[in-house]
């Protein structure tokens, strides 16, 4: 009997250390993958893969599978946008939502003052999602590509866009929408970007990052005016379409934040913030 139950123990160690080796090739097998896609860039229709995501259930359309981890992160893209917002308004405030998605920026902005009118532009299957769960009289959804949206008889006060120019992953294309949103904004106006702008590979972007954008606004006299971040690289990584919830994923979340405030607020974020007003002519 003795020997029996020794054997036993001796299957199930055996078991045990089949099912760990089994899962370390697994994660070395997805770690080379990953490292993989760090040098490959893969070229695909951008345009083609955000028309289908717009199925995707509710913010996972336009952010990650993580509901709990996307609402964390509007809490700190509302308290950034609140801070290129007037706070004493006397007439209309006209802001251009570049790229709006499925309307969460959109409803957030004209929630934030009753002067706030906004123009949300998108693919029509964003911009049909958006009609339904983001409605507003102060919110005209218009259907277009952001590099085609043009209107001579439009001028913002501010052009916002969350993800939307990284996301046009052909450079000249994206150059394009950037160059029409210019010619539409106010003398005074701001461009307020939220966009994972990086020349890695794996994040499946235009390869640009901030200082190429720096570069390329101050060749259209525009000058930097505001430059930080949001979402620790790493941390996003790990969690945004992770099983982690509340406590715990709040935790993570806010300390990730804090890491990035320590290791460097623009350099390790995902999203980087940049903020750009029109070169006034000197006298």
């Amino acid at each position: 009997m003795k020997r029996i139950q020794e054997h036993e123990e001796d299957s199930m160690v055996i078991d045990t250390l089949k099912i760990k080796l089994k899962h370390g090739l697994q994660l070395a097998l997805s770690a080379i993958i990953s490292i993989k896609k760090i040098f490959i860039y893969t070229n695909y229709d951008s345009t083609e893969y955000w028309k289908k995501r717009a199925n995707d259930p509710d913010q996972a359309a336009v952010l990650w599978q993580n509901q709990e981890y996307n609402r964390l992160y509007r809490e700190i893209q509302r308290e950034i946008i609140a801070r290129f917002l007037p706070n004493n308004l006397n007439s209309e405030y006209h802001i251009l939502d570049i790229g709006c998605g499925i309307g969460v920026v959109a409803k957030m902005l004209t929630n934030y003052n009753p002067l706030i009118v906004v123009d949300a532009v998108d693919f029509s299957e964003m911009i049909q999602v958006a009609k339904s769960k983001n409605p507003s009289a102060r919110i005209t959804y218009i259907e277009s590509s952001a590099e085609d949206y043009f209107n001579h008889g439009k001028k913002y006060d501010l052009i916002i866009s969350s993800a939307c120019f990284s996301a046009i992953r052909d450079v000249n294309s994206m150059k394009k929408a950037i160059i029409n949103c210019i010619k539409m904004l106010k003398d005074d106006g701001t461009i307020l970007m939220l966009d994972p702008l990086h020349r890695w590979s794996y994040l499946a972007r235009v390869k640009f990052n901030s200082n190429d954008m720096e570069a390329f606004l101050k060749q259209n006299n525009l000058e930097l005016v505001y430059k930080s971040g949001a979402l620790f690289w790493p941390y996003r990584v790990l969690l945004a379409n992770s099983k982690y919830s509340g406590a715990t994923l709040e935790k993570k979340f806010k300390r990730g934040e804090w890491l990035l405030s320590k290791f460097g607020q623009h350099f390790w974020a995902d999203y980087k913030i940049l903020a750009f007003k029109k070169i006034q002519p000197k006298d």
